[in-house]
């Protein structure tokens, strides 16, 4: 499925046109609205706040096995592909790294090729406090905006850079990269994808979760993880992919990754079926959603409030209320527009969510 309008040159959100919603109150939506969507809101920052993964101690797991802090590789010493499981690119996002502690802790050996496991920004995470959802996303940038090889090779110091050099040998001749993430509002786990990319046809044969995001613009277009080298490379069969597992600290997010990563090895024929239905215990009930991410929402306050939590996919007409930014009503741009990728903190004039829109042929059942 590649959805109409992709924006060929993969140019960032910052520089593309936005929802504009210039009257101050064009619909007459009056308080009672404006109620409906602070109580709606309190009730999204509340389930944020609700911490199911406890912070753990990082020290056991500093020597790595490979010469690079924080990262393991386990050689079958049988022919086979390379797969690199990557967590904890933000400091506030442990879920991936549960699973690849689960991992680790099982003392999991593939039945060919490599599995390469890397809890990459340790420093956020020493720096959160575990509980906040907020927490400490990145200490001086963010470490999964660093991926190309003239910001890597360039004179820049941060440690978010410094860890990325670490890594860098480690993606060289990764066949298969899986990145994990979190999310602070959409419950909902989902793969993040670029249309035309060979990322859509792994999403479809890891099969779950059952959610797919396609992003027209926007951050999945941007020097990540997934982006970097060979990932991006017309020419290579090489394959890398970004799974939002659900909410920061759900302790849900721990089995979304796993199972995702059973799914993984099993398609590369790396896990015996034993290990697989002992690792792969996460289950998606939901239906099979293909969602098109298209434009950027930017504040003129620090104050949104929202008429719907993004993981219920409420559709609104065009031209309705989805949304306050202070007092001024924000309008659907389009019929069917969903509210999605809120952000975690709002900034006056900076981008607060984008506009999305369901691809009614996916949604059905799930496979």
């Amino acid at each position: 499925m590649r959805p109409a309008g992709h924006n060929p040159a993969g140019m960032p959100f910052e520089g593309a046109e936005a929802s504009m919603n210039e009257t101050a109150n064009p619909s007459g939506a009056g308080d009672a609205l404006l109620q409906e969507a602070e109580g709606v809101t309190a009730r999204l920052q509340e389930e944020r706040r609700h911490a199911g993964i406890a912070k753990r101690d990082l020290e056991p797991y500093r020597r790595g096995n490979i010469g690079i802090p924080y990262a393991f590789t386990f050689d079958s010493g049988q022919a086979g592909p390379h797969i690199l499981v990557t967590c904890l690119a933000h400091g506030n996002e442990p879920g991936g790294l549960e699973a690849v502690v689960a991992l680790l802790e099982r003392g999991f050996q593939p039945l060919r090729g490599r599995l390469s496991l890397a809890i990459c920004n340790v420093a956020a995470y020493e720096a959160s406090n575990g509980i906040d959802p907020y927490g400490t996303r990145f200490v001086e940038e963010d470490f999964n905006r660093v991926w190309s090889d003239e910001k890597l090779d360039g004179e820049g110091r941060t440690v978010e850079l410094e860890r990325a050099r670490e890594l860098r040998p480690l993606l060289a001749d990764a066949d298969f990269l899986l990145d994990l993430h979190a999310t602070p509002y959409e419950a909902s786990p989902y793969f993040v994808l670029r249309p035309g990319t060979r990322a859509i046809g792994l999403a479809e044969r890891i099969g779950v979760p059952h959610t797919r995001f396609f992003f027209n613009q926007g951050s999945a277009h941007a020097p990540t993880l997934s982006n970097y080298r060979q990932f991006s490379d017309p020419d290579s069969p090489a394959v890398g992919i970004t799974l939002e597992c659900g909410l920061f600290f759900a302790a849900e997010s721990k089995q979304v990754a796993l199972s995702a990563i059973a799914r993984l090895l099993q398609l590369n024929g790396m896990i015996s079926e034993a290990d697989f239905l002992a690792i792969a215990t996460g289950r998606d009930t939901r239906p099979r959603r293909d969602i098109v991410v298209e434009i950027p929402e930017f504040t003129r306050t620090a104050q949104m409030r929202f008429l719907a939590p993004p993981g219920d996919f409420r559709p609104f007409a065009k031209g309705e209320v989805a949304a306050f930014d202070g007092d001024r009503p924000v309008l659907a741009p389009f019929e069917g527009a969903l509210v999605l990728w809120i952000k975690q903190n709002f900034e006056k004039d900076v981008q607060a969510f984008m506009w999305g829109r369901m691809d009614s042929a996916a949604d059905g059942p799930p496979a």
